[in-house]
C-alpha cells in the first residue's frame, strides 16, 4: 500500500506508522539491515501553563464558578470563548438544584485579554446587558451542563452553529445529551428530543470531521453502566471515553467505549474527560488530552491521547502530561483542560484550563469556600506535543509514499551543534541522485517550515506522484513535522 501525502497537511509523529520499520536480513539473504531505524524514540512535550488566569467569575450570572467546561476556536479572525457559568438558585428556591449554569460569551483578539460583550440576548434577574448566549432546558435538573460548540461549515446557514449539552432528569433518573443550532453563535434554538440518552456528565465534545464526511460526539461513558436496577440507581464501574458517530447531527449511533483505563494503570484512575480535538492542520492525526481522576488523592490531571482514525486511541505517556502541583499550591488539586486549540500566534498554540488549589470532591465539603473557578491559558509551539527524537545519532526512513506540491518543509528543533539532513530515495530506499542525504544543506536551530533544499534546490515537482520515501539523518535534534506544499 502507497500512501497518499496531501499538499500542505502536515505529517506529524504520534506513532511510528509514518516510520518504515525495517528489516534484520533482507529477504534476498544477505545479512545486511535494510532501511533498520536506529538512535531514535518519540518523545512527549508539556505545554507551558502560565500562572495568571485569562478569565474569573466577575458577574452575578457566574458568581458560584466558572467551571473548566469551556470551548475556544477561531471564528473569521476572532477567538470565541463559551464558557460554562454557574450561579445560586433564585430566593424563591423553586430551582432543583443548588446552582444553576448556563452557557456564557466571551471573544478575544490575541487569545490572552478576553471581554464579555453585552449582548442583550438572555437576561439575568432582570439585567439583560449580559454575555449568556444559552440558559438551556431547566426543567430537565442541572443544564446546560458540559457544553461544546462548533461553527459547522457542512450545515445550514440556520444551523451554522451546533451545540450538545448535558441535562438530567431528576424524576426519571435519566441523563440526556441534548443538542441546539444557531445561524450565528448567539441565537440558539433546543432540539426538542434529546440526541441521545446517556450518562454523559462532565463536557461531551462535538466534531465535524470533514476528511471522514460524519460528525463525532466524545463523551462520559462508564463500565457497567446502566440507569435502574430495582428502582435504585446503580453506581458503575470506572469512568470511560465513549464515542458516537452521526451523518446529519440528529440521529446517533449508541456510543461506545473508545478509551479506557488498561492493565498498565493504577487501580484506581478514572478518564473523566476528552477534550478531544483533531490537530490543527494534520493529515490522519486526532488528540485528546483526557483529564486522570485518580481516586485515592482525588488529583485531576490532564493526560494526552492520539489517534490516526478518531476511533483507536493510545496513551503515549502512562502519568499525566500537566502534573498537580505541590500542597499548598494553586495546583494543588490539578487541573482540567477546555476544549479547543487556537493559533494564538505563528508558531504557538495555546489552550485553556482550570487549575484547581482543591481536590475533586472538596469543593462539595466546603461551598461556601473563596475558590470560584475561571479559566488558565498553556502554550506550547506548534505541533510541539510529540516529537521524533535523536538524543546523540540516529536515523529512519518513512514508509513509501507519494506526495502532491514541489516543496518539503519542517517542523524542527536541535541542540547546538546538532543538525537534520533529509535525502530522497526510492521505494528500494536508494538515494536518489542529486538528493541524497549528503546533498542536503543541513538543519540547525529552531525552525518553523524553512523548505528543504539540497545543494541549494528546493523544487521537488519531479517527483510529485512518484512512489518514494524520505531518509532522515538526525543529530541531537527533534523533528515534529513535515509537509509538502506549493508555496512554503
Amino acid at each position: 500500500m502507497i500512501n497518499r501525502l496531501q499538499r500542505n497537511r502536515k505529517h506529524v509523529f504520534i506513532d511510528w506508522s509514518l516510520v518504515e520499520a525495517g528489516s534484520g536480513n533482507s529477504w534476498v539473504g544477505t545479512p545486511d539491515p535494510w532501511l533498520m531505524p536506529y538512535g531514535i524514540e518519540l518523545r512527549t512535550f508539556a505545554p507551558t501553563v502560565h500562572a495568571e488566569p485569562v478569565l474569573l467569575p466577575e458577574m452575578p450570572w457566574e458568581a458560584f464558578s466558572i467551571s473548566a467546561w469551556a470551548t475556544v476556536f477561531e471564528d473569521q479572525g476572532v477567538f470565541r470563548l463559551y464558557y460554562e457559568g454557574y450561579h445560586t438558585p433564585d430566593a424563591d428556591g423553586q430551582n432543583i438544584r443548588k446552582y444553576v449554569s448556563q452557557v456564557c460569551y466571551a471573544e478575544s483578539e490575541d487569545g490572552v485579554n478576553w471581554v464579555r460583550p453585552k449582548l442583550g440576548i438572555i437576561d439575568f434577574r432582570g439585567d439583560r446587558d449580559t454575555n449568556i448566549v444559552f440558559s438551556g432546558l431547566q426543567s430537565e435538573g442541572i443544564g446546560p451542563h458540559g457544553a461544546t460548540v462548533i461553527r459547522d461549515e457542512n450545515g445550514t446557514d440556520e444551523a451554522r452553529y451546533k451545540m450538545i449539552f448535558g441535562t438530567v432528569n431528576e424524576e426519571k433518573r435519566t441523563r440526556h445529551l441534548r443538542g441546539a443550532t444557531s445561524p450565528d453563535g448567539f441565537n440558539w434554538t433546543a432540539i426538542p428530543d434529546p440526541l441521545i440518552y446517556h450518562a454523559c456528565d462532565t463536557q461531551s465534545v462535538l466534531a465535524w470531521d470533514a476528511d471522514e464526511g460524519f460528525y463525532r460526539i466524545y463523551t462520559r461513558g462508564y463500565r457497567n453502566q446502566s440507569e435502574l436496577s430495582e428502582g435504585r440507581h446503580v453506581w458503575p464501574e470506572r469512568r470511560t471515553i465513549d464515542h458516537a458517530r452521526s451523518k446529519d447531527f440528529y440521529t446517533w449511533e449508541k456510543p461506545m467505549p473508545c478509551l479506557v483505563t488498561d492493565p498498565m494503570d493504577p487501580p484506581t484512575w478514572d478518564l473523566y474527560s476528552s477534550s478531544y480535538t483533531r490537530w490543527p492542520g494534520a493529515q490522519d492525526a486526532h488528540l485528546m488530552f483526557p483529564n486522570l481522576f485518580k481516586r485515592d488523592t482525588e488529583e485531576m490531571e490532564t493526560s494526552l491521547a492520539v489517534s490516526r482514525d478518531g476511533n483507536i486511541w493510545q496513551r503515549p505517556i502512562r502519568d499525566a502530561l500537566i502534573p498537580s502541583g505541590p500542597p499548598d499550591s494553586e495546583t494543588y488539586g490539578g487541573n482540567i483542560t477546555s476544549q479547543g486549540l487556537i493559533q494564538s500566534k505563528p508558531g504557538e498554540w495555546t489552550q485553556l484550563l482550570q487549575v484547581k488549589p482543591i481536590s475533586h470532591n472538596e469543593r462539595a465539603h466546603n461551598p461556601d469556600g473563596n475558590w470560584r473557578g475561571g479559566l488558565w491559558r498553556a502554550t506550547i509551539r506548534e505541533d510541539g506535543y510529540m516529537a521524533v527524537e535523536a538524543e546523540a545519532r540516529g536515523a529512519f526512513w518513512t514508509v513509501t509514499f507519494e506526495f502532491e506540491g514541489r516543496m518539503l518543509a519542517t517542523n524542527s528543533w536541535t541542540h547546538f551543534g546538532g543538525w537534520v539532513r533529509i535525502g530522497i530515495t526510492d521505494e528500494a530506499g536508494t538515494p536518489i541522485e542529486g538528493y541524497g542525504v549528503e546533498d542536503c544543506d543541513r538543519i540547525s536551530g529552531d525552525t518553523m517550515w524553512d523548505a528543504v533544499s539540497w545543494n541549494g534546490k528546493s523544487d521537488l515537482s519531479a517527483f510529485a506522484g512518484r512512489p518514494i520515501r524520505l531518509q532522515f539523518e538526525m543529530v541531537r535534534a527533534r523533528i515534529y513535522a513535515f509537509k509538502f506544499g506549493d508555496d512554503l
